[in-house]
């Protein structure tokens, strides 16, 4: 059950950062303390249907969508995953990530 908490968590955390909102601005409008969804996030705890009816819908999400969990990676994660590095890189390394971005299109373009 730990995984199902987990996936639910990493979903809310994705879903909340695409839409550029805070764990507090995002716990405020759906009337949850900070706390409550720092500990959802993490998969500390299952949120009531309630609750979780509430976020999907501010985070803009419908339900079969919110819980599509897949073995591989969501796209959405993996931009998020992206930009995060980018954001934290410095710039030789933004340097060297943005050429191993362009070896990566240029091989996926037909010749």
């Amino acid at each position: 059950m730990q995984d199902v908490r987990r996936l639910i968590g990493e979903r809310v955390q994705i879903l909340r950062k695409r839409k550029e909102l805070s764990q507090e601005e995002l716990a405020g409008r759906v009337g949850i303390d900070t706390n409550s969804l720092s500990r959802l996030e993490r998969g500390a705890h299952y949120p009531s249907l309630e609750t979780l009816d509430k976020i999907r819908a501010e985070l803009g999400v419908n339900l079969a969508n919110f819980f599509d969990f897949d073995d591989q990676p969501s796209a959405e994660g993996l931009r998020d995953f992206l930009l995060r590095a980018a954001n934290k890189a410095d710039y030789p390394t933004l340097i060297k990530m943005a050429a191993a971005v362009r070896v990566i299109l240029d091989e996926q373009t037909p010749a």
